[in-house]
């Protein structure tokens, strides 16, 4: 996990005689090297593939010689060392935590924040989920500290794709969040819903932000992965298959197909399968949503309207 990241050399300043420090600094300026934070440059060529998400994750590498204990990555800067997906910006500083401060502090490269909201220790204290990780050499809160805190914290549309990853993934269980849940003292109705909503069938970020969207028009809640199945023919498994109103919900959180034999290839299949799908009984409309949709609560009210997917 994140060989990208790991693999990006990093060039500190500081090991560098002063004549060659400020060789370095020239070549900086001329922009011949990157500066992800003071003292520390790359070749930009070698984080041009690099997504915004790994960008950060770069920026928690350059900062780890500044990083002692008993201070841990935490928060956002956390689920992402463990590979979780953020939807929006990453954050713009490297998020700690410090159980030493009862205030928050902000530097120019650092967030820290104060005592965590934790999960209280039960049956699964020792396990895995409940024990420090490390990246690039620091420590990082437990995983399900990260999930209670990302969800006492952050808006549902941001809190819900991480937790449902985690599940999907198997990194916790259901019964170690429903526990959670039911022992976070702060922002409790917030934390607790996020973390009840929690899905290991979501299969993307997009997915779980249009669970969150359907919560939000008002929507029924459908059936996740249903299956649609007929002897000697093909399968098809659904996103979200709404069964009084006859709609199936596919999510597409890619971009467009784009142009070319692909694009083409990717087209019809998608009409093939659609086809299929219609031609059950039981289906009366399938619906498309892409993330213009999602970031456009009212659009994807349109469109579940139209389909007879009733909506506040």
């Amino acid at each position: 996990m994140h060989e990208r990241v790991l693999a990006v050399p990093l060039i500190r300043t500081s090991n560098f005689p002063s004549a060659e420090r400020r060789a370095l600094q020239r070549r900086a300026q001329r922009g011949e090297l990157l500066s992800i934070r003071p003292g520390v440059l790359v070749d930009p060529a070698s984080i041009v593939q690099l997504l915004a998400e790994e960008r950060h994750l770069l920026l928690v590498r350059a900062t780890a010689h500044r990083i002692r204990p008993p201070r841990l990555l935490a928060h956002r800067s956390a689920a992402l060392a463990y590979g979780l997906p953020l939807v929006g910006d990453p954050p713009d500083r490297v998020e700690l935590r410090d159980p030493r401060r009862s205030r928050a502090d902000t530097t120019a490269h650092q967030r820290v924040r104060p005592v965590a909201v934790r999960a209280a220790r039960t049956r699964w204290d020792g396990t895995p989920p409940y024990e420090p990780s490390t990246f690039a050499g620091i420590a990082v809160e437990p995983l399900v500290d990260v999930l209670v805190d990302v969800a006492a914290t952050e808006p549902l549309a941001t809190a819900l794709p991480v937790i449902d990853a985690a599940l999907h993934d198997r990194r916790v269980l259901p019964e170690m969040l429903a526990e959670a849940a039911a022992t976070v003292a702060t922002a409790h109705d917030k934390a607790a819903t996020a973390l009840g909503m929690g899905s290991a069938l979501s299969d993307s970020p997009a997915e779980s932000v249009c669970r969150v969207r359907f919560v939000q028009l008002g929507a029924p809640v459908p059936v996740q992965q249903h299956v649609f199945a007929r002897s000697g023919e093909r399968t098809a498994v659904v996103d979200f298959w709404f069964p009084d109103q006859g709609v199936v919900v596919e999510v597409d959180g890619r971009a467009k197909h784009g142009e070319g034999p692909d694009a083409a290839a990717a087209h019809w299949q998608e009409k093939q399968r659609e086809d299929f799908l219609r031609s059950f009984p039981e289906v009366r409309t399938v619906v498309r949503v892409v993330w213009s949709d999602l970031t456009a609560p009212e659009r994807l009210r349109a469109k579940l309207l139209r389909a007879g997917v009733p909506c506040r």
